[in-house]
């Protein structure tokens, strides 16, 4: 498989720069010798913080380079050094018409575990220019140091574990792989002189696969990071880098912890980490880091505390035991306690009402205590509640490790109960009514519905629109589940305070549609169903829709009508401002003689990009009706693409088209989606079914490079002008499509590969199910009270608006090494 990998794309907290005044006075510097060599120290292979092993060879070696180089010269250089007599340096020397040229330094009298740092300069006028970029010195140090692996007092374990919660609280991937706190193993090695002090190999390509879900392309120097544990109740993280660069304009990642051994600090106020029986913690916020590219400004990190290194065969035991309720029926309420290895009972107690957090903690500390316990239950199993008056209850457990009197951990449920006899109904009506209140902003019966709801004692409800044919056959439950919007506490206070009333816009004409709601009010649940239909035209293009939409082989367009028809072209380009489906342009299609054969026309497909390229940038489609290769599918084309045969130029850049799933942000090469005939001239794009069968739902059609991104297209529709109804309304043109929700913001891809090849053989007949469907609930707008009548139920809706992405980096610690006072 071939794999083009790409930078994770990152979202940044905004960096303050300070800001620089001119000097009124000026200085003429001294005069640049027009003959000089030009002699400075370029990017050096070697590192500038050298440690070798004691038995190995104590040199290193770096490189000089010079502008004018047809003479032999030696080079005059002043070196200052820590200690005298320590380190041996070679002169520097060129010969003739040699560019570039090699010194090392030995240090074998170096002592071990002593850092010696030194500083070569060349001043003389005759060797640098004194006023150009380069660099015409060098610093670096040297230290002799032994390292040991550390193993398990056992001598079984040889590696031990980091969790890491440095690199997402700076950069962010909204994928489903994305992991704020990945994990990995890392062999950990101590210094023989200094036992506490560690180090371990942590930021390179198994922590990113971790963090973002699969591979990442990065620059990396293949680092080592130092973990400072000599004492236990003072453990830090020295000033250093990861080596890493993610984002090449922001440089390198650094990191340190808050304390007065890398900042001009009171030691009082570092925060220190510690080491408890081989585990190795962070406060929340003690973690500074620091962009290369802003030096000095540093980003509070570890902010909620994950961070954690567990030293070879330590093992952190798991108390965890989760708690489920079931509704209350017959007098009985059934809660099921589930248990994981290393929690053996739990002991519990039933509170009347319904207990905060801090509450909680409170009696599972006082029932601790005291031993003073309901009940108990060992392992996982079903706590019956009965023979209780009606009201709210909450269990509150304490959990216990095997043979152990300690409390490790506690947990609790709340829940309503009803006595055998008694009845809590979930008190709600709501219903969908046609209104032309709106009619002046293009909001009609045609396009919408008025929802409104209104209940007593209402504690939670889900809700959502569904096309009517869609959810057939469908288990509603699980319907919500998956697609349903939760009421806010605002909304919930307006349903049970009497009104609550929102618009539904955007919906087709002519069409059935049914709203479920599903109603808590603490006790039990209950889901409620409204159905209706809009007046009007039914309009395609208004419509997404599905593999199982598409009509019948024989209802399928006709090669000639596909090359001779100059498509109106709708679609969601999900780098808009508002992503919703608009008139693109117009795509056009015809024969790719050069890949065609007999048995499958090749076509090419130009303008699915909304791209105007120079040159190229068309995506292949196979012709699908009577075409062996797809015999078993349907459709009129199935979309094609490779990393030569359909990339373009734009702008002078080379543009790779390719598909992208729902599942992750890598970007495909192959078939990854189906254009198929879904009414008379109208084609709409789907998944690939054949890629469905390999777990990926191809939904975006992306252009771009490796470093940007041009668009990412979905719910692709072609229309046949003479068939069109006119596009889109402008309240649809107007609405946020909170549905397109699996785009991702400032999309960047994150890896290129290729697909297995197509599987499709003659006579095959694949079995593909329609998928979930869609929430159609987009941004409702609020809608006056409804008149007074009479509806069999009622509910209250408005759909959860997504929480906004908090910016890495809240607080900024400015600060800077020892010498410099933290700002």
């Amino acid at each position: 498989m071939k794999t083009l990998k790409h930078i994770l794309w990152a979202f940044l907290a905004t960096a303050v720069w300070a800001g620089c005044s001119d000097d009124p006075t000026y200085t003429k510097g001294a005069e640049e010798n027009p003959d000089n060599y030009g002699v400075y120290f370029p990017q050096q292979d070697s590192p500038v913080e050298v440690e070798v092993d004691p038995a190995d060879e104590a040199t290193v070696t770096y490189k000089v380079r010079r502008a004018k180089y047809l003479d032999a010269i030696t080079v005059p250089v002043e070196i200052t050094t820590s200690e005298e007599g320590i380190l041996e340096i070679e002169p520097i020397t060129f010969g003739p018409g040699e560019q570039e040229t090699e010194f090392t330094v030995s240090f074998s009298k170096a002592e071990e575990g002593v850092k010696y740092t030194c500083e070569i300069r060349i001043e003389d006028p005759r060797y640098i220019s004194l006023y150009g970029p380069r660099a015409t010195g060098l610093s670096f140090s040297v230290i002799r140091a032994g390292w040991e692996p550390v193993t398990s007092a056992d001598g079984t374990h040889t590696k031990g574990k980091w969790r890491d919660e440095i690199l997402s609280n700076v950069y962010s991937l909204s994928s489903a792989g994305f992991n704020p706190y990945p994990e990995i193993e890392v062999e950990i090695f101590q210094r023989s002189d200094i036992p506490g002090y560690y180090r371990m190999k942590v930021y390179g390509d198994e922590m990113l696969k971790a963090l973002a879900g699969g591979p990442v392309n990065f620059q990396g120097r293949d680092l080592y990071t130092f973990v400072d544990a000599r004492d236990p109740d003072k453990v830090f993280i020295p000033y250093q880098s990861t080596g890493l660069t993610l984002v090449t304009d922001d440089g390198e990642l650094r990191i340190a912890s808050n304390v007065s051994e890398n900042f001009m600090m009171d030691e009082s106020t570092g925060q220190y980490g510690t080491l408890r029986d081989g585990v190795i913690t962070f406060p929340a916020q003690s973690l500074l880091i620091e962009l290369e590219k802003t030096a000095g400004a540093f980003y509070r990190a570890n902010r909620d505390g994950m961070l954690r290194i567990l030293l070879p065969g330590v093992e952190v035991p798991d108390y965890t035991v989760t708690l489920a309720k079931s509704e209350p029926a017959d007098g009985v309420v059934n809660i099921r306690a589930s248990f994981v290895a290393d929690a053996r009972a739990m002991k519990f107690s039933l509170f009347e009402g319904v207990l905060d957090a801090g509450q909680t903690s409170l009696a599972a500390q006082d029932m601790d205590a005291s031993k003073n316990f309901d009940g108990e239950i060992e392992g996982s199993g079903t706590i019956r509640i009965e023979n209780k008056a009606t009201g709210k209850y909450t269990l509150v457990g304490c959990i216990y490790g095997e043979g152990d009197n300690t409390m490790r951990d506690y947990v609790s449920i709340s829940f309503g109960y009803i006595a055998k006899g008694d009845q809590r109904p979930v008190i709600l009506t709501m219903g969908l009514e046609a209104t032309n209140e709106f009619a002046g902003q293009g909001i009609t019966p045609d396009n919408s519905a008025k929802f409104y709801a209104f209940g007593e004692n209402i504690e939670s409800v889900t809700y959502g629109l569904f096309r009517t044919d869609r959810i057939e056959g469908k288990n509603h439950d699980e319907l919500l589940d998956a697609k349903g919007l939760k009421f806010t506490a605002e909304q919930l206070a307006s349903l049970n305070d009497g009104h609550f009333s929102t618009m539904f816009t955007g919906l087709n004409g002519d069409s059935a549609y049914t709203l479920l709601l599903r109603a808590g009010n603490g006790y039990i649940h209950k889901i409620i169903q409204a159905d209706y239909r809009t007046t009007g035209r039914y309009n395609p293009a208004l419509d997404t829709f599905e593999y199982t939409d598409f009509l019948s082989d024989k209802e399928q367009p006709s090669l000639d009508y596909l090359k001779s028809t100059s498509w109106n072209y709708y679609a969601v380009d999900y780098t808009d401002a508002k992503p919703v489906r608009r008139k693109i342009g117009q795509v056009t299609i015809e024969e790719n003689a050069e890949q065609s054969s007999q048995d499958l026309p090749v076509l090419n497909v130009k303008g699915l990009s909304g791209v105007e390229f120079q040159e190229g940038g068309a995506i292949l489609g196979m012709y699908m009706p009577g075409v062996s290769t797809f015999a078993g599918y349907n459709g009129a084309l199935a979309l094609f693409s490779d990393q030569n045969l359909t990339t373009g130029i734009y702008e002078g850049q080379t543009v790779t088209m390719g598909f992208v799933p729902l599942e992750n942000t890598n970007v495909y090469f192959g078939y990854g989606m189906f254009m198929g005939a879904v009414a008379e001239g109208y084609l709409y794009c789907v998944p690939s079914p054949a890629a469905l069968e390999q777990g990926l739902t191809f939904s975006f059609l992306f252009s771009g490079s490796p470093s940007a991104l041009f668009s990412l297209m979905g719910e692709m529709m072609l229309v046949d002008p003479a068939k069109d109804l006119g596009g889109l309304s402008s309240a649809a043109l107007e609405r946020i499509a909170i549905l397109r929700k699996q785009a991702v913001e400032a999309f960047t891809p994150r890896n290129f590969v290729e697909l297995p090849r197509f599987s499709g053989a003659a006579g095959r007949t694949p079995a593909v199910t329609a998928r979930m469907p869609e929430n159609l609930i987009v941004a409702p707008m609020p809608a006056s009270a409804p008149s007074v009548k009479r509806s069999a139920a009622r509910i209250s809706v408005m759909p959860a608006v997504p929480a906004p992405v908090s910016a890495a980096g809240e607080f900024r610690n400015v600060g800077i090494r020892a010498e410099k006072a933290e700002k």
